[in-house]
């Protein structure tokens, strides 16, 4: 896996409940699998930034290569391979013309409820980024020799099946495959955890802060309730988050607030105390002064800035 140096997401970021469904359609089924080229060649080979209020979605390439876009990091991928992407995070892809895999967008209180049965293992649902999948030969612990990329592309390829036929215990049948595949991205990643070490660690605690900070920040939680969730201290998810993002948790916060409420100010007609209402400010003159301190105007002249 190799990393890109971060960009910025340009405004705006449309929220879908699946792709290309906006929530006034939303999707009444809690799964969804496609091919991932029944999709992206309608586009061009590419899936323009975008974010899903309440899915937790799984990308599995078996073949071919892409780059994909998470939060403000841009990834080369090379199969086989897995991307999780949580509720909320923006992510965008551009794929090859010979691109093979698959979609999996689950919602995401259905799929915790699924890993509540296995144990404790609803963290993975907060992971951003991709997850390489081992070749051929690797050695399973207690499990002897496994071929893990092989067991995944066919719990992904009985998946779509399922979903594609309306055959009798479908339901039981979809959340069966979708929880094999679950659990082996988490034992995936909790292998990656222990082989990357403390510096791995401490990129995916970034990356956990910012997937929290993306699904809770118009409750603007206090950032003692992050590190809780995180399991470390104020100090050291501050020290983690400057490392990452060159912001304290707060500073960063504080930039997908006001990201946030420059994109309301500019695609919609609401009124600024609706905005600040919508951001979680229950003052409007308090979120006017937020916003002038770190955009340098106040809501309505950046309003009129933008026609």
């Amino acid at each position: 896996m190799s990393r890109r140096p971060r960009i910025t997401v340009q405004p705006p970021i449309p929220t879908f409940g699946l792709y290309g469904e906006g929530l006034k359609n939303r999707h009444e089924s809690w799964l969804h699998s496609e091919s991932i080229a029944a999709r992206s060649a309608l586009h061009d080979w590419e899936i323009r930034p975008h974010r899903h209020r309440d899915f937790f979605q799984i990308l599995y390439i078996g073949s071919g290569s892409a780059e994909a876009l998470l939060g403000e990091t841009r990834f080369a991928l090379q199969p086989p391979i897995l991307v999780l992407v949580p509720a909320r995070v923006p992510h965008g892809y551009r794929f090859s013309r010979d691109i093979q895999g698959h979609v999996l967008t689950a919602m995401t209180g259905r799929a915790e409820r699924l890993l509540a049965m296995a144990g404790d293992m609803s963290g993975l649902l907060l992971q951003a980024g991709p997850v390489r999948l081992p070749l051929a030969g690797r050695k399973g612990e207690g499990t002897g020799e496994r071929d893990e990329a092989a067991d995944i592309a066919a719990a992904v390829a009985a998946l779509a099946r399922e979903f594609a036929g309306s055959a009798e215990g479908r339901e039981a049948a979809l959340e069966a495959h979708l929880l094999v595949i679950l659990l082996a991205a988490w034992r995936l990643w909790r292998t990656a955890q222990r082989e990357t070490g403390e510096s791995g660690r401490q990129q995916r605690l970034a990356m956990q802060l910012q997937a929290l900070i993306d699904r809770d920040f118009r409750q603007q939680r206090r950032i003692g309730h992050y590190a809780a969730q995180l399991g470390v201290s104020e100090t050291h998810l501050n020290r983690i988050s400057r490392a990452a993002f060159g912001l304290s948790a707060l500073g960063l916060l504080n930039r997908r607030l006001l990201r946030e409420a420059e994109r309301d100010l500019t695609f919609t007609m609401l009124p600024v105390k609706a905005v600040a209402l919508s951001l979680g400010f229950e003052d409007p003159a308090y979120f006017s002064r937020f916003f002038a301190k770190h955009a340098g105007i106040t809501p309505m002249q950046f309003r009129r800035r933008q026609g």
